[in-house]
């Protein structure tokens, strides 16, 4: 339990034996509203916020690993999407993510596959159908696909991290094909990764989120500019880091780092100095069992927010920052119907410049989605 909580239920039970009365402090406003629910494929794992058909409205898509499938959802512009479309995929899709494979300017699909040890490509027509390309073999079990361009050729390429600690690179060739190149081993395995440049050299970077029971961390892999990487840094150890997710926390242009943490319902910021080394973590809390984030403006301050996923307590959670910068606690907290939680997302979905969320509930197949409404203080 975060040291935070702690103290407050410690005050609050001795402030209660001396008889005296305390105000705790309240959550942040409720800034948010559920609109709709919608029907995706089973077992939703992660969700996606894109643009497919490039026509300015915000499109969802989810990974169902329960049956094998991609859930797409055209948004319309005002909070509401059109019929669900399902794609086939390899089986026990578990991430799902877009980028331009073959330099049409229109996105594409990528999703893993932990059944059959390879990996999807969906070419997109531009208004939400697909093409789908030779599947790409992987080692066993893939899990995180990290897309970007590697090696400076101008076509966007593939890390893939494997269950037996190990991460791939493919390299790709502008036309959706994909070759293997180095494997890199990652210590324990990775659910979660990122990519930047997070030291200023004008090459991409990869930070993995590594998690097992005799090792933790966060990796870095310095990118050296043409495919290849240096022998990892190891950072954050021992936090069972699971989820990442990177985001420019403190608005001064570097990309810093969030992630959920294996341990203790906890969650860690890394702020970024900019030449591939972080601030301490800064520890906050949300629901039981976080695993899936979101950061945005999730309310009418300009400071960046965190929102949560909580696979055990079947809610989310809305974590707001104060001004400066720490992270509020009691959190306000959504109770997801469905129940299981394990991914979350966020973007304009009705297009009134606010940042709403999108909540997959992997036990009854269903995304619920919430608009922000502005609540001032």
């Amino acid at each position: 339990m975060h040291n935070k909580v702690k103290t407050i239920l410690a005050l609050t039970s001795l402030f209660i034996l001396l008889g005296c009365q305390i105000e705790l402090p309240s959550p942040p406003p409720n800034v948010l509203y559920k609109f709709k629910v919608l029907k995706v494929g089973n077992g939703p794992a992660d969700i996606l916020t894109t643009d497919l058909n490039l026509d300015g409205s915000l499109d969802l898509v989810t990974a169902n690993t329960k049956n094998n499938t991609l859930s797409i959802l055209l948004g319309i512009g005002d909070g509401t999407f059109k019929k669900t479309l399902t794609f086939s995929v390899g089986s026990e899709p578990t991430v799902i993510v877009s980028g331009d494979v073959n330099n049409d300017g229109i996105p594409d699909l990528l999703t893993n596959s932990r059944g059959s040890g390879l990996f999807t490509v969906l070419l997109g027509y531009g208004n939400g159908a697909f093409r789908r390309m030779p599947r790409v073999l992987t080692g066993r079990i893939p899990l995180a696909i990290i897309p970007a361009d590697f090696n400076n050729d101008g076509n966007l390429d593939v890390a893939v991290t494997l269950t037996f600690n190990k991460m791939e690179i493919f390299l790709g060739s502008g036309n959706g094909l994909f070759k293997k190149e180095k494997i890199y081993p990652t210590v324990s395995r990775s659910l979660s990764g990122v990519v930047g440049d997070f030291n200023d050299d004008s090459k991409v970077d990869i930070i993995l989120a590594t998690h097992s029971s005799s090792s933790s961390g966060i990796r870095l892999f310095k990118g050296n500019g043409d495919g290849t990487f240096s022998k990892p840094v190891s950072f954050s150890k021992n936090l069972s880091p699971l989820i990442l997710i990177t985001q420019d926390m403190n608005n001064n242009g570097l990309q810093d780092l969030v992630f959920s943490s294996g341990q203790g319902d906890n969650m860690y910021m890394l702020i970024s100095r900019g030449d591939g080394t972080f601030e301490n973590e800064v520890i906050f809390s949300g629901g039981g069992g976080p695993i899936s984030l979101t950061a945005g403006h999730f309310n009418s301050d300009n400071m960046t927010d965190v929102a949560v996923a909580n696979s055990r307590s079947s809610n989310f959670s809305f974590i707001a920052r104060s001004a400066d910068g720490h992270f509020q606690h009691p959190t306000r907290d959504y109770f997801v119907d469905g129940g299981t939680p394990l991914a979350i997302t966020s973007g304009d979905f009705n297009n009134d410049a606010m940042t709403d969320i999108a909540v997959a509930s992997n036990a009854k197949n269903t995304i619920e989605i919430y608009l922000q409404r502005r609540v001032f203080k």
